[in-house]
């Protein structure tokens, strides 16, 4: 590997933000498929509450994954440490497969793309560029 500038976001680093970006707009889009689903059990009002207040969470989280905060890389790699045993144990993706295939299938997606996202970032090169990541 050639020497590179700490400041330098590495390619893996770059992907795996994408890959980020990617998972957020597959959620986005089922949610506004599922809404009528989840409208029916909880008042819409709160579906969207709780929608704008994660889309402003992940952005806010991915775009300083971007700028290099080691913070939000832990997080997100918490996050996804309890969410899948989480979401597994209550059975909802297994549900969503029962209810809708097509959305199950989705979330597979965004659990391995996710999982790919947080390979990139905590392997060599992300590793070590969120170690020396010294940003204002």
């Amino acid at each position: 590997m050639e020497n590179q500038d700490p400041e330098e976001k590495p390619q893996a680093v770059k992907t795996a933000v994408k890959v980020f970006w990617a998972v957020f707009a597959v959620g986005q889009v089922k949610g506004l498929v599922d809404f009528a689903h989840y409208s029916a059990m909880v008042p819409p009002g709160f579906i969207i509450i709780g929608w704008v207040a994660s889309i402003a969470f992940f952005v806010f989280l991915i775009a300083k994954i971007s700028g290099g905060r080691n913070w939000a890389r832990i997080l997100w790699l918490v996050s996804f440490a309890l969410g899948l045993p989480l979401n597994l144990a209550l059975g909802m993706m297994s549900a969503e497969f029962t209810r809708a295939p097509v959305m199950g299938a989705l979330s597979l997606l965004q659990w391995g793309m996710q999982g790919y996202g947080l390979f990139l970032l905590f392997t060599q090169p992300g590793s070590v560029w969120f170690r020396k990541a010294k940003f204002a």
